[in-house]
């Protein structure tokens, strides 16, 4: 996606078939929505640093990396032990899940309104509306739904819970990318015949002015930086001291009911930082 206009440069997708072939058959990149995971800990970190500034400074204490919600829910860190305390900027940058829902929940199990309001407010449960038909819909549950329950707000904090095409996450990113501006993919720039000069011009398309306050951006870009530049960052097998990157891992279970739990993971972000 190009950051200030919103052109998608490019899009693939690969299903395996039954005899180890790969074709293209289905856009999972527009039409399938799913549960994120960690790459919506940038939306809950925006979330919170929205309504705290002073978050920033605080630690989080992951203690052994597991907590427990009514005796027998678990939220795990993917390193045995857990990381101790942490800023939650360093929570971020290893991708501690008990770090960012300790740091979610803490904010906002009184008022959990108030987080999934922010959420809207950046736009997280509207679809983009694009000129590709088939856009799977996104799904941030609000207090007193029908699917709303306890431990709602915490999984959503570490992207549980939440459903978003890999579309819609990447148009977020781009915001980040975009000092805060959230421009609507396009695919057409013009239409017209080939070689002739166009007869008609597509502008590109502002969803959103801002998502967030500049103080917040600046913290977060910072954030997404160390993800890969850091040496603890979960994307610093990619840093490269020739192109500088920043962006999110995600690991997200599928199938967690069953015996044969599955991953999806992915990586979103920009260059140059």
């Amino acid at each position: 996606m190009k950051t200030n206009t919103g052109e998608i440069k490019s899009i693939v997708n690969l299903s395996k078939t039954r005899n180890g072939k790969y074709y293209e058959k289905f856009n999972y990149a527009v039409a399938e929505s799913q549960e994120p995971g960690s790459t919506f800990k940038l939306m809950s970190v925006i979330a919170t640093l929205e309504n705290n500034n002073g978050i920033s400074e605080k630690l989080i204490d992951t203690k052994n990396g597991e907590i427990t919600f009514y005796e027998k829910y678990k939220v795990r860190d993917s390193k045995k032990g857990g990381y101790g305390k942490l800023r939650p900027s360093k929570a971020f940058e290893v991708s501690s899940n008990t770090g960012i829902v300790k740091m979610v929940y803490e904010n906002f199990k009184n008022n959990p309104e108030k987080f999934v309001d922010r959420l809207y407010n950046m736009g997280l449960n509207e679809v983009l509306g694009l000129s590709i038909k088939g856009e799977g819909k996104p799904m941030i549950p609000y207090p007193g739904d029908k699917n709303w329950s306890g431990i709602s707000l915490p999984w959503m904090a570490f992207g549980y819970g939440v459903m978003m095409t890999p579309l819609q996450t990447l148009t977020f990113y781009n915001a980040v990318a975009n000092d805060g501006e959230m421009v609507k993919p396009s695919f057409i720039s013009s239409i017209g015949a080939l070689g002739e000069k166009p007869v008609y011009k597509i502008d590109r398309e502002i969803i959103m002015s801002s998502i967030c306050s500049e103080e917040t951006l600046s913290s977060v870009k910072m954030m997404l930086r160390n993800v890969v530049e850091k040496p603890w960052g979960t994307a610093n097998n990619i840093y490269d001291e020739n192109i500088k990157i920043a962006g999110k891992t995600g690991t997200s279970q599928i199938d967690y009911t069953s015996e044969e739990t599955q991953y999806v993971s992915s990586f979103v972000g920009y260059f140059p930082s």
